[in-house]
């Protein structure tokens, strides 16, 4: 999940998808589309944002040991170790609470699922948040061999201890995945989508007995119609 925010590159890239599907854009025209995909109303407003904050330096905190920077919009977030903190805490926060923010920036570490293939696996970990419009939350995810996805969970979707938004108190958050006998990997975390600032301490990742309910979300197909009258939700 290694991403550039380069929007000339974007828009390179974007250019090249579309040739490989007969749809043909022109340079300028792809500009446009990647200056709206990133929260700009034209190119020029784009254009000048990154020419003002290119060259911003990223504020010096050290990354924890085993853990990695990832996310679709991690450049414009400052992540690792918050020395402010007396205990040891992670932080992830928005360099510019003017600036568009569209994607999210995560501090994850991902570890190989073997030694948990049946079971049921647990992580538990606090977060806090400091003016946070959109979201903060840890997620997890179990993939296999080929990548795909087998089970995941960012606690988007719930409609109770979910994420957190605004400001908040350390306030513990817990997923329950299953892990089935082809999983290859598994990759965990927190993330802020949007800007603001979060911290994160005391992450725990243990298995747990089947009497535990899972937490991971079901995808897309639903047991049984539901809502239909659009009165509940999220």
């Amino acid at each position: 999940m290694a991403y550039t925010r380069d929007p000339k590159t974007m828009a390179k890239t974007l250019r090249t998808a579309l040739a490989a599907h007969d749809i043909t854009v022109s340079h300028s025209q792809s500009l446009e589309l990647v200056a709206k995909q990133l929260g700009f109303k034209d190119w020029n407003t784009a254009a000048a944002y990154e020419e003002t904050h290119a060259a911003k330096p990223l504020p010096d905190l050290r990354l924890p040991f085993g853990w990695h920077v990832s996310g679709t919009q991690a450049r414009d977030y400052s992540i690792g170790i918050d020395d402010d903190d007396p205990s040891p805490t992670a932080t992830i926060r928005s360099l510019d609470k003017e600036a568009p923010y569209v994607g999210f920036a995560t501090l994850m570490q991902s570890i190989n699922a073997h030694p948990f293939q049946g079971q049921r696996l647990q992580l538990v970990a606090h977060l806090k948040t400091e003016d946070v419009p959109d979201a903060a939350t840890v997620w997890m995810r179990v993939d296999d061999v080929g990548g795909k996805t087998l089970a995941f969970d960012n606690m988007e979707q719930r409609v109770t201890d979910g994420v957190l938004r605004n400001t908040c108190d350390w306030t513990e958050r817990r997923i329950v995945l299953d892990v089935p006998g082809d999983a290859e990997s598994i990759h965990y975390g927190f993330y802020l989508r949007g800007a603001g600032q979060c911290w994160a301490r005391g992450f725990d990742l243990s298995t747990v007995s089947k009497d535990i309910d899972a937490t991971a979300q079901k995808g897309s197909r639903l047991d049984q119609p539901t809502n239909l009258g659009f009165v509940d939700v999220i």
